[in-house]
């Protein structure tokens, strides 16, 4: 890899006919002809795997459920309404499921 003496980024290889050159995007273009590969390499295929889909990520807060009276409920928040108000807290009962909002 080769690099810019004006700037210092890197040079790329350029065809100019039957010439080969190395070109800066500043400007400067190399004098020296010289034998250039360009080359990427990538994976064509990343797969995931989900071990357990019911693995809990989400924080727990004590927050009684409204529907079972549970006292643990997972929580996040999000932002609903402009940006200078408070975002909106959600939850989700650790028991039953329920969901709820708290505007507060």
């Amino acid at each position: 890899m080769l690099f810019c003496p004006k700037c210092g980024s890197i040079l790329m290889p350029k065809e100019d006919g039957r010439k080969n050159m190395l070109v800066c995007s500043c400007g400067y273009v190399s004098k020296e002809e010289e034998d250039i590969l360009l080359q990427e390499n990538f994976k064509k295929e990343n797969k995931v795997s989900i071990l357990d889909p019911n693995v809990d990520v989400l924080p727990k807060t004590d927050e009684e459920c409204p529907k079972c009276k549970h006292k643990v409920a997972y929580f996040w928040t999000v932002q609903t309404r402009a940006g200078d108000e408070a975002e909106t807290r959600f939850f989700e009962c650790e028991n039953c499921k329920h969901r709820w909002r708290d505007y507060s």
